[in-house]
């Protein structure tokens, strides 16, 4: 009977272990989820990181763009009314043919090829008038109708450095008015 008794006893010990197993099964699943959740949730931070990063190096490249420009256009500034000068001294000298006008033109073409090196482009001053370029000084009339609105003469050169004006040439306009004498 002892050994009838033996198994008996063991029994709700037995089922007391399954019992534990069968909820310990009951919690994986939650703690599956707990841990699907949590994996989720690093995915997210993780992903948020990257883009942070990438915008981040996107802001700084191109601020890096933006101060150089401004650099360039800084220095293009203040070397364009030394560049003016010496144009002037060049128109100066009388004797176009005499060493000293041949090396000023030399080195008002090396320069004028700095500064476009730097990004610096020349507003042509011939066609028709533009007013987002040009700066008109005044209106003379004209007797060809085709001339009437454009650009009949110059005072001074105008220059943009990346699409911005920096300095905008002061032009004659035409007008044409009809052919009526007054």
């Amino acid at each position: 009977m002892d050994e009838q008794k033996k198994p008996n006893a063991e029994e709700p010990q037995a089922a007391e272990e399954v019992l534990e197993a069968a909820e310990e099964a009951a919690q994986r699943p939650s703690e599956c989820d707990e841990l699907k959740e949590e994996v989720k949730k690093l995915k997210e931070e993780v992903a948020r990181g990257r883009a942070d990063y990438f915008n981040l190096r996107t802001r700084m490249e191109r601020d890096r763009e933006i101060n150089a420009k401004l650099a360039a256009e800084q220095a293009v500034k203040e070397m364009i009314p030394v560049f003016e000068n010496l144009e002037r001294i060049a128109d100066a000298v009388t004797d176009k043919e005499s060493a000293l006008a041949k090396g000023m033109a030399m080195v008002i073409k090396q320069f004028e090829n700095g500064l476009c090196n730097l990004g610096l482009e020349f507003i042509p001053v011939e066609g028709e008038f533009d007013p987002s370029l040009h700066e008109a000084v005044s209106m003379e009339p004209v007797d060809d109708a085709s001339r009437d609105g454009h650009i009949i003469g110059a005072l001074c050169r105008g220059y943009k450095l990346a699409g911005r004006v920096l300095k905008a040439p002061q032009v004659r306009v035409g007008k044409y008015s009809g052919g009526q004498d007054n």
